[in-house]
């Protein structure tokens, strides 16, 4: 993986999360870290009520194109738990975020967060990289501003399947705003729509995200969050991932006894619930990822 989880701020130790915390002005979490990095010298840090955004793990669930449903809720499986659809192979394909929603993230107020977004394109017989980027703002118990947003469009998918990484940054530093602004430009905010045979030119749009995303993260108090990978294949075998069209639900949680039964997805509020009528939607940061034939409107 290109993208590291032990670099995400929920990795480090309690006393070096705590003096971050205390750096961009959250000190109530920060006492938090403070007494757990007292009591133990565990790097780990286990599950705080308020602090979701420290977990390291993911859970990968999958709402089909063509789910069941009960009423607007749409059950949810494990992503390996279906069979692949191998009609995909060498299909064009539309990768879009479709919700980002924000249960709490470091610090107060407002959140500025980067999200980028890497893969592959199967140009013929070479595998070009594919890369995105963008800046969205939420607060505590909030959805992102953005719907069916397009990451990639026209990726061509190889025998081996997608390869798709994705990663949030917190954005806590004065001085970023011209390196922000790079990002919301058309290039980045459309996606880079590949064709279907290798785009020399889409190499330097490719290399200005990554160098734009670099100089982001290296400033003062900015931090990766979250990363998380995504290798969905054609395989047979029980425990890998497998690529359908539909929706892919990734949710930042270290919880090891997750189960997907338990969940839904409303398509009403746009939220994942647990099943159990009348439940609240879960208390954990998550993203929705679209994923269908180019030229197809999400599902």
């Amino acid at each position: 993986m290109e993208f590291d989880k032990s670099d995400c701020i929920g990795a480090k130790h309690p006393l070096e999360i705590a003096a971050y915390l205390e750096e961009i002005g959250d000190h109530e979490a920060a006492s938090r870290f403070h007494q757990l990095g007292a009591r133990s010298q565990a790097i780990s840090v286990p599950f705080f009520t308020n602090d979701q955004w420290a977990n390291t793990g993911a859970a990968i669930g999958f709402i089909p194109e063509n789910g069941s449903s009960a009423g607007d809720r749409l059950d949810i499986v494990h992503a390996t738990s279906m069979a692949p659809d191998e009609k995909l192979q060498g299909a064009s394909l539309k990768i879009t975020l479709d919700r980002f929603y924000v249960h709490n993230y470091p610090g107060s107020g407002r959140h500025e967060i980067l999200c980028e977004f890497t893969g592959k394109n199967q140009a013929g017989s070479k595998s070009e990289e594919m890369r995105f980027a963008l800046k969205t703002i939420a607060t505590d118990g909030s959805a992102a501003p953005l719907l069916s947003l397009p990451i990639f469009v026209g990726v061509n998918i190889g025998n081996d399947g997608l390869s798709f990484e994705g990663r949030t940054i917190n954005v806590r530093s004065g001085g970023t705003d011209m390196l922000v602004e790079a990002l919301d430009n058309s290039a980045f905010k459309e996606g880079l729509s590949l064709l279907t045979t290798a785009q020399p030119v889409l190499v330097p749009f490719v290399q200005l995200a990554k160098g734009v995303v670099r100089a982001i993260e290296k400033q003062g108090n900015n931090r990766p969050v979250f990363s998380f990978g995504l290798g969905l294949d054609f395989s047979k075998t029980a425990t890998s991932a497998k690529l359908r069209l539909g929706s892919y639900v990734v949710v930042q949680t270290n919880e090891v006894g997750w189960n997907w039964s338990d969940f839904v997805f409303s398509r009403q509020s746009g939220t994942v619930a647990p099943k159990l009528s009348g439940a609240s939607p879960i208390a954990l940061n998550y993203m929705i990822f679209g994923v269908t034939r180019a030229g197809q409107a999400a599902p």
